[in-house]
């Protein structure tokens, strides 16, 4: 079998590829034989002709040598000093412009100084042992990112022709972004073990502060008061919420979609950009008039507005404009086309526009890239964007985005629009809650905190309390009084004796009590087979929520099925 090289001229000793002087092709028969295969090996890759050195590198020739250039690995020949004899097509093509030259040169130099001594080391056990070494190290190729890779050493046979070992080198740098990624995702799931015991006591921190502060409104007449006590609720739901968010992201979880009005999420965010950012950073609101409603997780929709803030923030080092704006935008075949992403269909739009540095040409294209992030490491997860545009895609939307350096960028999130405006979450004022007739109630929790605040909250609108600071107390308790308990209250996580134990004696002592199950933020417990509540709250829940629950519970039939609030 032979082989035609034109204007190259094969080496006869190893079939070492030169450029030819003479232009000429020559005809050689290629290597084979039935040798072992690193022998047979070895030979083949062997450097003979040491005026080719300043020249193109060597290559290897021959059946094994179209087998090594097909590959991506990138495969050499070493002698007994580590110095590279041939080096495959891959090998020649990344390292041999950025070094220029390969044969002669020790592997060792193309590795950044960090990574000298451990490759050496790498190289000499496996010269002096006989078995295979690796190392691995960054490393940046002519045209290339920067990356990891690996490369393994095996010592071959002696009296190869001057080849002491053969070196294999393995882009590894997608395999470290796996492994990094895997090493985020632990993190989440240890993130949201950790937080759904935060959460837990927080709802107990929160609870009573947000019914203490509707309490005091009540109560007192002044409109500065009123004013301020609003403030501490708002803040303290606002808390809850953000203690929500991190257990939804830490779980992959989802809340329930509902109709969200863009214009209340957006002065919301406003507010808080412009209280928490520097004060260089103007925030100001745009929204539109009689915005669309859209079917969305109004938590998931306030962290893509969040995400898109604190992105316009690092743009602005030295301050700048932030702006939030909404439209409704009605999309045909053609304007849906011109827009990456785009369908057409009804839109409401949330726009978010910074004065700030802009995003440059070349990584324009990266930035919702999971990870993707000019930040230096430790500073950023890189998942910002990237989570934003998969929470706006699974609402059926898509988000697009203008910038120019130097001046700035702006952000547009496209939502579908749901259509009827009823059921949208509006600021208009709650009608006053719902008044008791005297009847008792048990309210059974370990915190102390909120018992008190719950016995306050229901003593002033008509309602006979009792409290017991553990299960066995509110069995004591139920033994005691009978049937005089027309409601019990119950906190699921509570010592001595757990929340769904307490239920379970409860519905023993009178199966016609009426009760209602609370929980912390963080937990996770469900009801057991058979056993049924009338409602069930999640901590911090507001003054107005406990009353209207209640009310509602005692004017229905005993045991109803599980309902949630």
């Amino acid at each position: 079998m032979y082989e035609t090289h034109s204007s190259v001229q094969v080496n006869r000793h190893c079939g070492t590829r030169g450029a030819s002087p003479t232009g000429t092709a020559e005809r050689r028969p290629s290597s084979g034989g039935a040798k072992a295969p690193w022998l047979r090996l070895a030979r083949l890759f062997q450097w003979g002709d040491k005026s080719l050195r300043a020249a193109e590198p060597a290559t290897f020739d021959g059946p094994a040598g179209l087998a090594l250039d097909a590959i991506s690995d990138w495969v050499c020949n070493l002698d007994a000093e580590g110095r590279i004899l041939c080096a495959n097509f891959p090998m020649v093509r990344d390292f041999w412009r950025e070094q220029g030259h390969l044969p002669g040169a020790f592997l060792s130099d193309l590795a950044p100084p960090e990574a000298r001594e451990a490759m050496a080391m790498a190289w000499q056990g496996a010269i002096s042992t006989g078995t295979t070494r690796t190392c691995e190290h960054e490393f940046k190729t002519a045209g290339r990112a920067a990356g990891w890779c690996q490369w393994t050493f095996q010592r071959l046979p002696a009296g190869t022709s001057g080849t002491a070992a053969v070196a294999i080198g393995r882009d590894i740098t997608e395999l470290r972004l796996l492994e990094r990624q895997l090493l985020h995702a632990q993190r989440l799931g240890s993130i949201g073990t950790l937080a759904s015991g935060i959460a837990h006591d927080l709802g107990n921190v929160l609870a009573p502060l947000v019914m203490s502060a509707e309490l005091l409104k009540v109560r007192d007449d002044s409109e500065k008061n009123r004013a301020l006590l609003e403030v501490m609720a708002s803040s303290a739901r606002r808390g809850a919420g953000l203690v929500r968010q991190v257990l939804l992201l830490s779980r992959n979880a989802e809340n329930g979609a509902e109709l969200v009005d863009l214009n209340h999420l957006v002065a919301e965010v406003g507010r808080l950009a412009s209280a928490t950012f520097a004060s260089n950073i103007k925030v100001r609101t745009e929204p539109a008039g009689e915005l669309w409603p859209v079917r969305a997780d109004p938590t998931q929709i306030h962290q893509v507005l969040l995400n898109l803030c604190v992105n316009a923030r690092e743009a602005m080092p030295h301050g700048g404009e932030l702006c939030l704006a909404t439209a409704n935008l009605a999309l045909d075949e053609a304007s849906a086309h011109a827009l990456p992403g785009g369908a057409p269909g009804r839109y409401a739009v949330l726009g978010a526009t910074d004065t700030g540095m802009g995003i440059a040409p070349e990584i324009a294209g990266r930035i919702f890239d999971p990870f993707f992030t000019t930040k230096p490491a430790g500073e950023s997860s890189g998942l910002g964007l990237s989570t934003a545009r998969s929470i706006v895609r699974a609402c059926g939307g898509f988000i697009t985005f203008t910038t120019e350096v130097g001046r700035g960028s702006a952000f547009n999130v496209y939502l579908p629009a749901a259509g009827a405006l009823a059921g949208v979450a509006t600021d208009q004022p709650e009608p006053a809650p719902p008044r008791g007739n005297g009847e008792r109630v048990l309210v059974v929790d370990d915190e102390e905190i909120f018992r008190d605040v719950s016995r306050r909250v229901l003593e002033a609108f008509g309602y006979v309390v009792h409290t017991a600071a553990n299960g066995a107390e509110a069995v004591r308790a139920l033994k005691r009084e009978g049937e005089a308990f027309a409601a019990v209250l119950i906190d699921l996580n509570m010592p001595v004796m757990d929340g769904w134990s307490t239920i379970r004696a409860c519905k023993a002592i009178n199966p016609l009590v009426r009760l209602i199950a609370v929980s912390g933020l963080g937990d996770s417990s469900a009801p057991f087979a058979g056993e049924e509540v009338a409602l069930r709250l999640t901590k911090p829940f507001s003054m107005a929520t406990l009353l209207r629950g209640l009310r509602q519970v005692l004017t229905q039939p005993a045991a109803p099925a599980l309902r949630t609030g």
